[in-house]
């Protein structure tokens, strides 16, 4: 198998997103790169600790997010944060359904560098979701994919909050935000808001 080799997947102002795709659920692992002052943040350390830590070796990482709590999403994590020196950040609604051990991830403004993002609550695929919103792209775990809401099949999941959270806490934003999902292609909101009223038929 090639090895997972990082490509940019989104440039903003004076940032962008480094994307590689690892395990055998096919998971996005993002890096949130501060252009000016070389400082990261890795979203989703899901596996292939090798390849996540060759992505960063020129940047200083200053902690590792996780979306969710689900396993596929933190395989690699206590393994990168050890390599790396850093924290890793679950929101705490999310530590009954796993075994990360992790400091709070809160939701708020952030700065990496000089870059301001927003952790935002999104609970429907796990109690505890998250996405990470910067200028102009959405950073998604298993909230959002192109053509629905992530899998509320689960105990712990709830069809109803997530199209709640979809809809208060992205589809808010400008059409033209591109949404990087915790596994497949990148969509934008544009695409995916007159869908909604489908996806709230159907149930999934």
């Amino acid at each position: 198998m090639a090895p997972a080799l990082p490509r940019v997947l989104h440039r903003g102002p004076g940032f962008e997103i480094l994307g590689l795709v690892t395990g055998p659920l096919d998971n996005n692992v993002l890096v949130v790169h501060d252009l000016d002052s070389g400082d990261a943040v890795i979203v989703d350390a899901a596996d292939d600790a090798g390849a996540i830590e060759r992505a960063v070796t020129d940047l200083h990482v200053d902690a590792i997010l996780t979306t969710h709590g689900h396993w596929d999403h933190h395989q690699a994590a206590p393994a990168v944060a050890a390599a790396l020196g850093v924290r890793v950040q679950l929101h705490p609604d999310d530590a009954g359904i796993s075994d990360l051990v992790a400091d709070p991830l809160v939701p708020g403004e952030r700065l990496v560098g000089s870059t301001a993002f927003t952790v935002v609550h999104t609970p429907g695929h796990t109690p505890g979701s998250v996405c990470i919103l910067l200028d102009g792209v959405a950073l998604t775990g298993d909230t959002l994919f192109p053509g629905g809401p992530g899998a509320t099949r689960f105990e712990h999941s709830d069809f109803d909050r997530i199209i709640h959270s979809i809809r208060s806490e992205l589809f808010s934003l400008p059409d033209d935000t591109v949404v990087i999902p915790g596994h497949g292609a990148s969509t934008t909101i544009g695409t995916e808001r007159p869908q909604l009223q489908d996806w709230i038929d159907r149930r999934w």
